[in-house]
């Protein structure tokens, strides 16, 4: 089974591309530069307290993905068995991407972090693509799905889901979930990159399964206020909210409780 990896450029995706190529055949991974900054705080009316706060939560951002990813987040280079590209926004879905994925005979699509895959990928590639979404589908889909929740005061709605790519926004049928354990000493970031390395074993699982022939997926049930983000959605003064809460008691609380019991696909 030859893998080909669809992933962005920060050290979170890097890891992810490193982590599959150990345990599988990957024959081509594409690095899309998505030209998502949520950290850019241009154009915005904050007031000293308010960028500080924003300004500190992205740095630690970069702190604790390179304490968490680091070690193994080089980009990969080309090899005689693997074919490497860094695309810019606009290319992903291209006839020359997917020209590249099927001249290195890819089976199956390992996806975290791009921009959305439309045609012509979609099509060639139905069924055959794995996208690791950071959030709990059907309940948070779009984007900032593992920060709405914390936002929400809904800690236990942190996540990843597995699933396979349709039109929709993180729509597709679920293969599986994952959710890290979050702890009272924990914070975003901490939560964020345990959700990650959960997603990155499960990916891993449902590659294996790919590979065996014994993948099953389940189509999105029907949920009370699903929730749908997109990037036009958010604003910095959401980051000031949520550190608000945090100091409130945010994750200590939910340590403490027992989460609210939502279906999950193990």
């Amino acid at each position: 089974m030859k893998v080909g990896v669809l992933t962005s450029t920060q050290t979170r995706h890097r890891f992810f591309a490193r982590a599959l190529a150990r345990d599988f055949n990957v024959s081509a991974v594409i690095y899309e530069d998505t030209g998502y900054t949520p950290a850019d705080l241009d154009g915005y009316d904050l007031t000293d307290g308010e960028r500080r706060i924003v300004e500190n939560h992205f740095k630690d951002r970069v702190n604790q993905e390179e304490r968490f990813f680091g070690q193994d987040a080089k980009f990969l280079q080309n090899t005689d068995s693997l074919r490497v590209m860094r695309i810019q926004v606009g290319e992903l879905n291209t006839e020359s991407t997917l020209a590249v994925l099927t001249g290195e005979a890819v089976d199956v699509l390992a996806i975290f972090g791009t921009n959305l895959i439309k045609e012509p990928i979609l099509s060639h590639f139905a069924g055959r693509m794995i996208n690791m979404h950071l959030g709990l589908s059907p309940y948070y889909r779009g984007t900032g799905t593992n920060f709405y929740p914390l936002l929400n005061e809904e800690p236990e709605f942190v996540g990843a889901t597995i699933h396979l790519i349709d039109p929709g926004i993180d729509s597709g049928p679920i293969i599986r979930h994952t959710r890290p354990e979050i702890t009272e000493n924990d914070r975003p970031h901490t939560i964020g990159c345990k959700a990650i390395l959960a997603g990155i074993d499960a990916v891993k699982r449902s590659l294996a399964d790919f590979a065996a022939d014994t993948l099953k997926s389940v189509p999105q049930w029907e949920v009370p206020d699903p929730k749908l983000y997109l990037r036009k959605d958010y604003h910095p003064r959401q980051v000031v909210e949520l550190y608000e809460k945090l100091k409130r008691g945010l994750i200590s609380d939910y340590a403490k409780r027992s989460p609210k019991k939502i279906k999950l696909l193990d």
